[in-house]
Parts: C-alpha cells; sequence; structure tokens
C-alpha cells in the first residue's frame, strides 16, 4: 500500500488556518527560500516565485523520474508560499514605499529532504528550463512563539488586521519582536489566480512573554 501524501495545510492546520488570533509555538521546519527587495511586483519577485515552484515541483514529482531517488521518499502536496517581510525604511505618513521592501520568499518542504537533495532538484531544474537557481537556498528556520490570524481581502488592508494582533499582544501580556523581519505572511489562496476581495493570507508577527515597562 503507497503511504498517504503529506499534506501540511491538514495536517498542521492550525499553523495555516488560525481560528480568531492565536498564540502558537513554532518548532524548527525545512523551507525553500529566495531573499530578495523591491515592489511585489517587480521582475524579481515574479522570479522568486517561479523559481521556488520549480524547485519543489522537482521534488515532489522525483519519484517520476529515474535519475533522481531520493532516500525515505514520500508523497507530498507543495505547500502555499509564504513571505517573511521587512521594509529598509519606516512608513511615511502611515503608508510603506513597497520598493523599500526586503523579503524572504519561502515554501515549506517535508522532513526528508535535506540541502542534497535540494541541490540536486536545482541542478535538474536548471537543465530542464535554463534557469539560473543559485539563490534558491535550504535552511531550517524556527519563528518560536508567535500571535497569527487570517487576513482577509486586499494586502494593502493587511494594518487592520496588524493592529489587531498589537493590541491582542498588549492586553495578553505579549511583546511584538521585530526580528530578522518584521513579520511572516502565508498565502492560503494563490494571489496569481485569486479575486482580490476572496484572498485568504495568514499573518504572523513575532512575540515574548511579558510587555515592556
Amino acid at each position: 500500500m503507497s503511504s498517504p501524501k503529506i499534506d501540511y495545510k491538514k495536517s498542521d492546520k492550525n499553523y495555516y488556518l488560525p481560528k480568531g488570533i492565536s498564540l502558537i509555538e513554532l518548532p524548527v521546519l525545512n523551507y525553500l527560500m529566495i531573499d530578495g527587495k523591491g515592489a511585489p511586483t517587480s521582475p524579481a519577485f515574479q522570479e522568486a516565485i517561479q523559481y521556488l515552484y520549480a524547485t519543489a515541483y522537482m521534488v515532489s514529482m522525483s519519484y517520476r523520474n529515474p535519475d533522481f531517488t531520493i532516500e525515505n521518499f514520500q508523497p507530498f502536496v507543495v505547500s502555499p508560499l509564504e513571505g517573511l517581510w521587512t521594509s529598509k525604511n519606516e512608513p511615511r505618513a502611515g503608508k510603506l514605499d513597497k520598493n523599500d521592501f526586503i523579503w524572504r520568499l519561502m515554501i515549506r518542504m517535508p522532513d526528508f529532504v535535506d540541502s542534497e537533495i535540494v541541490e540536486k532538484a536545482k541542478k535538474l531544474v536548471e537543465s530542464k528550463k535554463g534557469f539560473d537557481l543559485s539563490k534558491v537556498k535550504f535552511e531550517a528556520i524556527q519563528d518560536g512563539l508567535c500571535l497569527q490570524t487570517i487576513h482577509l481581502g486586499s494586502f494593502d488592508d493587511e494594518g487592520e488586521s496588524f493592529e489587531k494582533l498589537f493590541e491582542y499582544a498588549k492586553e495578553h501580556d505579549l511583546k511584538a519582536v521585530h526580528k530578522e523581519f518584521h513579520h511572516r505572511e502565508i498565502y492560503i489562496s494563490d494571489f496569481r489566480k485569486t479575486a482580490t476581495e476572496k484572498l485568504k493570507t495568514t499573518l504572523r508577527i513575532f512575540v515574548e512573554r511579558g510587555q515592556e515597562k
């Protein structure tokens, strides 16, 4: 009997689809990632998405490739795109210049995946599609203690959802922490194919117990 497909959106539903505002402790997780900067409409951002998915799907479809054997392979559903975000500058008059954005786009990978497997997948993609995947990295990351909620609708309106997260933190003796990045977004909806008003995005901020006095 074949192994059931790994589908983290189902098995780790509390990571991806919080009810209301939830406090969660995230473990170490494996990711493909690309670092970049600039607006989400930039060619670099669009390329990063393309390169990450190409690499992730090469791993997920490896069982069909006799030249790409992965030990302990289990079938898996490619996880949603995620992004860590910050900005070079503080918002001016309450607005962010999207050209100032610094981002790290990511796709979660199963536990059996390691850097050697990713490098093999990258080489196969480069050979097949002619992409330069030198910026695609594989790392294990731990978000740790976080608050998260689901935002519905336009990315431009995320500020309202973030305000609710920060207010919840204050009310529950939690301190928001700006690590290397300000926050994480998980794109439950594929924003390339979904109407703006129907977008569903999980927003996650990093916190510590105990507010600053």
